[in-house]
């Protein structure tokens, strides 16, 4: 074989190499490209109004259909859970840490047995000057109410505590020393009453 030859069949060996790495980097290039594309579309699409066999974290929900769905192929009823994500005013099966509820209604849309009625929670964003069911710590509370619409005893008709929440500033007189607060002075009176007629503390708020 000449030496020119040679060189050939070479610079052939070398070119057919060149091009089959400049391919190979092309069609990784592609999938890197992809890859977050659709990890992105999965990520924005959410669940809100898709049922589901559990209720992820982020979520609520204001349905239960009892099927085999979730079953695993058994033979009994399982709940599947219509998923939500929670705003202000909705009405859930339960609540979420984000949120307060300012009454509780009763009805068979949450229910897991057939025939037996379960209590659904009208979620509500938490704000300044609001009466609810519950505290929540990013807020204090200066005085308490009875209410009928937050018992969670079904045909009870006994009222139950409700609580009017403040966004915490200095000076204010609370029922409870919020997370990072102090207090400078106390009094006792029936503003934060649990029990009826029993005095209990209020707190001068500093922060």
């Amino acid at each position: 074989m000449s030496v020119a030859r040679t060189v050939r069949t070479a610079r052939t060996v070398r070119s057919a190499l060149l091009a089959a790495f400049a391919a190979l980097a092309l069609l990784l290039s592609g999938a890197a490209a992809t890859t977050p594309a659709s990890a992105a579309t999965t990520t924005t699409t959410g669940l809100d109004g898709v049922w589901a066999c559990d209720v992820p974290a982020g979520y609520v929900y204001d349905q239960v259909s009892m099927n085999r769905s979730c079953s695993g192929g058994g033979s009994w009823n399982s709940p599947q859970f219509h998923l939500r994500t929670p705003v202000d005013g909705l009405t859930a099966c339960i609540s979420t840490p984000a949120f307060v509820y300012d009454s509780i209604s009763w009805g068979y849309a949450c229910s897991q047995q057939s025939g037996v009625i379960s209590n659904a929670y009208h979620l509500r964003t938490p704000y300044d000057g609001l009466t609810a069911c519950v505290g929540t710590p990013a807020f204090t509370y200066d005085y308490v109410g009875r209410s009928t619409s937050c018992n969670l005893s079904y045909g009870s008709g006994i009222p139950s505590t409700t609580f009017h929440l403040r966004k915490p500033v200095n000076g204010m007189w609370a029922c409870d020393v919020p997370r990072g607060w102090t207090y400078s002075a106390t009094t006792s009176n029936l503003d934060c009453a649990s029990i009826q007629g029993v005095p209990t503390t209020k707190f001068q708020l500093v922060g």
